[in-house]
């Protein structure tokens, strides 16, 4: 991307070179940033990285990165389990942080993230990837016009292909990889803490982790939301990830807002584009990370610009701000501790 002389160049260090990592890659080639160094200990993967995109350094640990390179910012795409303990990291290193969500899956790491990034003026950016979705945006903005009245009842619904179940489902409990999406639209769309949460899983695959999850989660202001997910769609389904992630699938989503004046709704499945052939039917999603143009676009690089501009001090962090994304941790955690126990989880008040 050319840069005005004079212009902020922010110095990113990218953690994880896997699938998810190299389209972050492909965003950050448009922004006004270098990534000067990668953090990846599968040599082979890091070698091919650092090729294809032209990085200088590479590093089998982020300690090393970190005592070695001058960084802004460091981009965590790394295995879910693993998050909590590199944002810490980069904290006391200094560095600004974009975390792929979730942002860890231990509370007591949220809370450590949270003290310590406001000790240091730290920015922690989660990357809650539906808070920059178009349609996600407007039942935000609808809510907040008071068009619906009261919120009384929010219904998430995200489904996945079961055939990517196996890579999943061994893992993390699917509260972090897919439940975690709606519980953060819930805490954005209710505007109050949660107080319980009840939950049930069930396994048909026979992995470690279930495949479906549904949860009750009841908030301070008396909201209810109702947080379903199962890893369970068939292969014949129309797809709707194709080719950017290699992993060609579909994802099935769907969010209702219930007030006491009025309702609106929202599906990710289906944007309007459809192609057929003889073979398949699919429906390509333009929301979350369309290639256009050659250019990965859509709500990844909104969310993506969105926290070099908050690393630069160029915006306020008012999106997913650090709070919010602590709260997640907090009731996702609850979700997984209620669906493993059967019963009820109260959190603090």
């Amino acid at each position: 991307m050319r840069r005005d002389e004079g212009e902020p160049v922010t110095r990113v260090a990218m953690v994880g070179a896997g699938r998810f990592g190299a389209l972050h890659l492909q965003v950050l080639r448009s922004l006004p940033v270098e990534v000067v160094a990668v953090c990846e200990p599968d040599v082979g993967r890091r070698a091919a990285v650092q090729e294809e995109f032209g990085i200088a350094a590479g590093y089998a640990s982020l300690g090393e990165l970190l005592a070695r390179e001058r960084v802004d910012l460091v981009d965590i795409v790394s295995d879910e389990s693993s998050h909590g303990k590199l944002v810490l990291q980069a904290i006391a290193a200094g560095c600004h942080v974009f975390v792929e969500k979730p942002m860890c899956t231990d509370v007591g790491e949220a809370e450590r993230i949270g003290a310590g990034a406001r000790e240091r003026g730290i920015e922690v950016v989660t990357g809650q990837i539906s808070r920059f979705g178009a349609g996600y945006q407007h039942l935000r903005d609808v809510l907040d016009r008071g068009e619906l009245g009261r919120p009384v009842n929010l219904r998430f619904r995200r489904d996945f292909s079961r055939s990517w179940f196996p890579a999943f489902g061994k893992r993390t409990h699917p509260v972090w990889e897919s439940g975690i999406h709606d519980i953060d639209l819930a805490v954005w769309y209710a505007g109050a803490p949660c107080r319980e949460v009840y939950a049930v899983q069930r396994t048909v695959s026979g992995l470690e982790h279930p495949d479906t999850l549904v949860a009750v989660l009841t908030f301070a202001n008396d909201v209810v939301a109702t947080v379903e997910s199962a890893w369970l769609v068939p292969d014949a389904a129309p797809q709707t990830l194709r080719g950017a992630l290699e992993l060609d699938g579909t994802i099935d989503a769907v969010t209702e807002l219930i007030g006491d004046r009025g309702t609106a709704a929202y599906r990710l499945a289906h944007d309007g584009l459809s192609v057929r052939t003889d073979s398949a039917v699919a429906h390509p999603e333009l929301t979350l990370w369309p290639t256009v143009a050659g250019r990965v676009s859509g709500a990844l690089r909104d969310e993506l610009g969105y926290a070099v501009e908050v690393a630069a001090g160029q915006r306020p962090h008012d999106v997913i701000p650090l709070d919010e994304a602590v709260e997640g941790v907090r009731i996702a955690a609850a979700v997984q501790r209620s669906a493993q126990r059967c019963t009820p989880v109260t959190l603090a008040g």
